[in-house]
């Protein structure tokens, strides 16, 4: 496989892991939203569509790709390896699993509020595949592995997800008119709470992946391209709680004091906070980038 086509697979699958998790943020962000009295949810669900057409298009590519690495073949020749890869290969039933989730994540937009659970079924499809295609599958299908990997991928999703959507919403654009400070308070806080929840799951299930790259490869591991790569993929994580801790334990608490005087302390704290939470959003994508890498380097020592 030459080096060109797996640096635009890497891309690919970049690109894939963000408008993944941004699609997600936008469903949880509409939801917390919504619940502080916020956000006009037509727009959000025209974000959301845009989103998963983006994200089929991107899989469809990445099917090509692949079907091109896997036959040898010249890139636009692959077309006549497409047939095989999806009805031979595991790789293409994962896929069409990613697929299917994206169709029905389609549908989810169509079906506007009553969309969310169909969303929820869309996320568990297109993770199945992502996990599938994935270093965990080495264990094989339905392992300890791949399960402790899928909640990875979908604790991420939220995580970062919610960052990276709430980063643009506090800008202020989608918000409903006469938006208080006392309800973009109350959104701070669910967003702190959810993303504070969801960074313990990926950390947690992280450190489980790690340790079985580890046991199946030994602990040499680490110290070899695969572990600086790793290494560089937690200090951009680290990087990304200590901004959204410093948000959670400097700036939440003035918000909250400050949201009924709705005054220049109260505007003067939102501004802190929106301006810590675009620079996590911004370390976020990094964070996807080196991950994108990791999923496309085998682990070995050296």
């Amino acid at each position: 496989m030459s080096d060109r086509l797996v640096l635009v697979q890497i891309s690919l699958a970049a690109l894939q892991n963000v408008l993944f998790a941004t699609a997600t943020g936008v469903v949880v962000c509409g939801v917390m939203g919504q619940h502080a009295g916020l956000l006009e949810q037509v727009k959000l669900l025209v974000w959301r569509g845009l989103l998963i057409t983006l994200l089929t298009l991107t899989a469809l590519a990445y099917l090509w790709l692949e079907a091109a690495a896997m036959s040898g073949s010249p890139l636009h020749n692959a077309g006549t390896a497409v047939g095989a890869v999806l009805t031979r290969s595991h790789f293409g039933k994962a896929w069409s699993l990613e697929v299917a989730g994206a169709l029905l994540a389609a549908l989810s937009c169509l079906l506007k509020e009553r969309g969310f659970a169909v969303y929820a079924a869309a996320v568990l499809l297109w993770i199945a595949g992502k996990t599938a295609t994935s270093h965990a599958a080495d264990s094989g299908d339905f392992s300890l592995r791949e399960s402790a990997h899928a909640m990875h991928l979908l604790a991420t999703a939220l995580w970062a997800g919610s960052v990276l959507v709430s980063a643009v919403l506090l800008r202020g654009s989608l918000w409903s008119s006469g938006a208080a400070a006392r309800q973009r308070a109350k959104f701070c806080y669910t967003l702190s709470q959810l993303a504070t929840a969801a960074l313990v799951a990926a950390l947690v299930t992280g450190v489980c992946g790690v340790l079985h790259v580890k046991a199946q490869s030994g602990s040499q591991v680490l110290y070899g391209g695969w572990g600086r790569l790793l290494a560089v993929k937690l200090t951009f994580v680290i990087l990304t709680i200590c901004l959204g801790g410093y948000n959670r334990i400097m700036m939440l608490p003035k918000l909250r004091k400050n949201a009924e005087q709705d005054g220049f302390a109260s505007r003067a704290a939102q501004r802190r906070f929106n301006w810590v939470l675009s620079v996590e959003a911004v370390v976020m994508l990094a964070v996807f980038v080196v991950s994108a890498v990791l999923g496309h380097t085998a682990p070995m020592v050296g």
